[in-house]
């Protein structure tokens, strides 16, 4: 457990305890891998009088995953474990940012016994991906990453002829009515916010307050002043990625949006050439801005006023993503409300970070998922496999029927 954790601290800058939590959830990814044989098994109707119908699964053959960097072991396996239990062969091509972890991956898969040839890495940037794509022998793709890059191969693969599921970015909305319990709120909305510095697809990025609730975003306001930089939040993925988060909160404030807690500059005695950006509170951002349509992929969360639910609903829906949305409240109807109404494909009551554990899938809704089916859970059996139909009659006093 350490070592692994270790290893992602070192490469993608995360602080332990995230690193941790990361392997914990790889291992529950896996231990669901190996309970798919109970999922699995051939159905068999007789159809007719001496004639027997059955569904087999059948791998789909060599297949390919795209990983992204911010989860170097997490999001793997999403996809690792469940193809290679359903049959495949798997080529992976890790984010070329954080290599390491995926090696220790494939020597420990090694280890354990998998035959060689059943798993193995690439590395490299556009030209492996490209090359995925194009390769006649893969049948199979499933990616990570950014909208942008999503599209790319979802167009590319299929393009191919292959199966593809290709997960893009989002901008996570919560809505957070005046009702919403104050401490539970102000904790959630911070640590959905800055919980691995940003980086994930998860975060919650927006807020729109429902009515009177600065009392609840002067609570969150001090929930975010307690972090520590170094600590509490780990590093940004690089320079590059560091000044864009920058570029948006500067240019928001530019805009007459107020930053309430500012996270610019920020710096970590020891790692002072470092890439770090602090916990940030935007106020009084409007819809129509960068900030509240674009994924920063940053610890920063834009807030956007709304007279009532309905107004955040319209808020929320008119964004171009469809990963996650939550809400915040102590009224089951404002919550059934969203639940019903919310174009996502993931939704959360009082929570800021609304994954579902397995056996249930994660994937969103819109321009954050590209193809049928979702990457985990049950739902990816139906991506991994394919089925094969047997029609069998060996009764010939049956007679004719219309089976015959």
């Amino acid at each position: 457990m350490d070592e692994l954790s270790h290893l992602i601290v070192e490469e993608n800058g995360k602080i332990f305890g995230e690193a941790k939590a990361e392997i914990e959830k790889s291992i529950e990814l896996t231990e669901f891998a190996c309970a798919m044989p109970q999922l699995v098994g051939e159905e068999v109707l007789e159809v007719s009088k001496g004639v027997e119908c059955r569904i087999e699964r059948h791998p789909v053959g060599v297949v390919a995953s795209i990983v992204p960097f911010n989860f170097p072991s997490m999001v793997p396996h999403w996809t690792i474990p469940n193809a290679l239990v359903l049959g495949n062969t798997m080529v992976i091509k890790p984010s070329e940012k954080v290599p390491l972890s995926m090696l220790k991956i494939a020597e420990l898969l090694s280890q354990a016994g998998l035959p060689k040839g059943v798993f193995n890495i690439v590395n490299g940037d556009k030209e492996v991906v490209e090359a995925i794509c194009d390769h006649p022998d893969i049948k199979a793709v499933s990616f990570v990453g950014s909208t942008k890059i999503a599209k790319l191969v979802y167009q590319r693969g299929t393009a191919n002829y292959k199966r593809v599921l290709a997960l893009g970015g989002a901008k996570n909305h919560l809505i957070v009515l005046p009702d919403a319990n104050l401490k539970m709120t102000a904790s959630n909305v911070v640590a959905s916010v800055t919980g691995c510095a940003g980086q994930r697809c998860m975060a919650a990025s927006a807020m729109v307050a429902v009515g009177k609730s600065d009392h609840i975003i002067e609570a969150i306001c001090e929930e975010a002043k307690k972090l520590k930089v170094g600590k509490d939040i780990g590093a940004i993925i690089s320079k590059e990625s560091k000044e864009r988060i920058e570029r948006y909160i500067t240019q928001a404030e530019q805009q007459g949006a107020n930053v309430l807690v500012d996270g610019r500059n920020a710096s970590v005695p020891g790692c002072e050439n470092g890439y770090y950006v602090g916990p940030t509170v935007i106020d009084n951002v409007t819809p129509d801005m960068a900030i509240a349509k674009e994924e920063v992929f940053g610890p920063v969360l834009s807030i956007m006023r709304s007279k009532d639910i309905t107004e955040a609903l319209n808020i929320e829906n008119g964004n171009e993503y469809g990963n996650a949305a939550a809400v915040f409240t102590q009224n089951g109807g404002a919550a059934r409300q969203v639940i019903d109404r919310a174009s996502a494909g993931m939704i959360g009551v009082n929570i800021g970070v609304p994954v579902p554990r397995e056996p249930f899938s994660f994937g969103g809704w819109n321009e954050s998922k590209f193809g049928a089916l979702d990457i985990t859970g049950k739902s990816s059996i139906e991506f991994w496999t394919q089925l094969k139909k047997v029609t069998t009659k060996w009764n010939a006093e049956a007679g004719i029927n219309w089976m015959s």
